[in-house]
């Protein structure tokens, strides 16, 4: 659990943190900024549910 906190939190900070580094450039647009921490904080909610979960491999026989 504290792993996961930790683990958004850094996140969190990552996102703030390449926010404010591209609105500090003048040529990117405020949009284009929001769509990309949008899409950083989209892959990483993707990775949380995909780590969640368990993937169960079936026993496949070998072909050879």
């Amino acid at each position: 659990m504290i792993t996961r906190i930790f683990s958004v939190l850094l996140a969190l900070f990552l996102a703030g943190t390449v926010g404010v580094f591209l609105v500090k450039v003048p040529e990117i647009s405020f949009l284009s900024v929001v769509m990309i921490l949008l899409t950083f904080l989209l892959m990483f909610t993707l990775g949380v549910y995909a780590g969640g979960r368990r993937i169960r491999i079936k026993n496949l026989k070998s072909r050879y």
